[in-house]
C-alpha cells in the first residue's frame, strides 16, 4: 500500500533567498518510512511536487504511466521482489527513459554502484543516512538535466552553450538557464542559473560573452545579465548623486547595476528582444 502524502510546501527559497516554483514531480520508492518521510520533507524544501510515496517496487509498476513524474528517488534494497535497481530496469524496460533518477542506499556493494551509476544512468547515488545539502545538490543536478532535455525539446531555437572552466574541468552550460553572471573582485566567476543553482568557475566574462549569442549583455563593470530574463529596471533610489540604474531579473531576488553609459542601448536591445518574442 502507498504511504500517506505529505502536506507540499508551495515554494522553496534557496540559501540566497531566490524563490523557486515547484515545477518539477517526483515520486519515492522508500520502504522505511522514517526515511520515506524525510525524503518527502526534503523534497519539499527543494520545490518538487511529491506526487507518490510507495514501500516497493511492484506498487510503482501499477500506477507509474500515470503518474509521469519528473525525478525519481529510489531505495536499492526494497522489500518485495523487486529492488530498486530492478525496478528502475523494469521501468526502462518498458520505455520509461525520460525521468531522472536518483538513488539512496545504505549499501556498501561496489558492484550495485556502479550498476546504478553506470547501467541505469543515475544521477547521483546518496548514501544514508541522507544530509539536506547533499540531497539538495542531487536535485539542483537533477533540475538542470531535466531543464536542458525541455531545452533541446523546443522547436524553431538553436541552443547556445557557454563553457565555463572550474578548476582542470570544463563544465558546459546551456545560455537560456544563465541568469546573470558576477565577476568577484580578483576572484572567481559566479554564474547564476534559473533553477537557483551557482556555478562557481574561473572563465573571464569575455571569454564567456565571445561564446554567447546578443542576449547575454554587459551592464556594468563586473556583470552580465541574460536579456530573456529581465523584468524592468529604475533609476537607482537612496544613494544622493547616483546615476546608475537598477536591473529586476526573473529567479533571482539580486537587482543588477546597469550605468547610465549603457542604459540606452539596453533600452533598444530589449526593445527589439520583445518583437521577438
Amino acid at each position: 500500500m502507498p504511504l500517506p502524502r505529505p502536506k507540499l510546501t508551495p515554494y522553496h527559497f534557496n540559501a540566497r533567498g531566490a524563490r523557486m516554483n515547484p515545477t518539477y514531480s517526483v515520486v519515492i520508492v522508500e520502504d522505511n518510512p522514517w526515511i520515506a518521510k524525510l525524503l518527502s520533507e526534503y523534497s519539499e524544501r527543494c520545490g518538487l511536487t511529491v506526487l507518490q510515496v510507495v514501500p516497493c517496487g511492484e506498487d510503482i509498476m501499477s500506477c507509474y504511466e500515470q503518474l509521469n513524474p519528473d525525478l525519481m528517488l529510489v531505495d536499492i534494497g526494497l522489500q518485495g521482489e523487486m529492488d530498486g535497481i530492478t525496478t528502475i530496469q523494469t521501468l526502462r524496460d518498458k520505455g520509461f527513459h525520460r525521468q531522472k533518477i536518483i538513488m539512496v542506499s545504505g549499501t556498501t556493494n561496489i558492484e550495485h554502484i556502479l550498476t546504478s551509476m553506470n547501467e541505469l544512468g543515475s544521477l547521483y547515488f546518496l548514501s544514508k543516512p541522507v544530509l539536506f545539502p547533499k540531497f539538495e545538490a542531487a536535485i539542483q543536478k537533477a533540475v538542470t538535466e531535466i531543464e536542458l532535455d525541455r531545452k533541446r525539446q523546443e522547436p524553431g531555437e538553436t541552443a547556445t552553450w557557454i563553457t565555463v572552466k572550474n578548476l582542470k574541468v570544463e563544465v558546459p552550460i546551456l545560455e537560456q538557464s544563465i541568469v546573470f553572471v558576477e565577476k568577484e573582485e580578483k576572484r572567481s566567476t559566479l554564474i547564476y542559473l534559473v533553477n537557483g543553482e551557482i556555478i562557481e568557475g574561473n572563465t573571464s566574462l569575455s571569454d564567456i560573452l565571445a561564446q554567447a549569442s546578443p542576449c547575454l549583455f554587459s551592464p556594468y563593470k563586473g556583470y552580465l545579465i541574460n536579456l530573456k530574463h529581465v523584468m524592468s529596471y529604475e533609476k537607482e533610489r537612496g544613494l544622493p548623486g547616483s546615476r546608475r540604474y537598477l536591473i529586476h531579473l526573473q529567479h533571482t531576488p539580486n537587482k543588477i547595476p546597469l550605468s547610465r553609459m549603457v542604459q540606452k542601448e539596453f533600452a533598444q536591445l530589449l526593445y527589439e528582444m520583445s518583437g521577438k518574442r
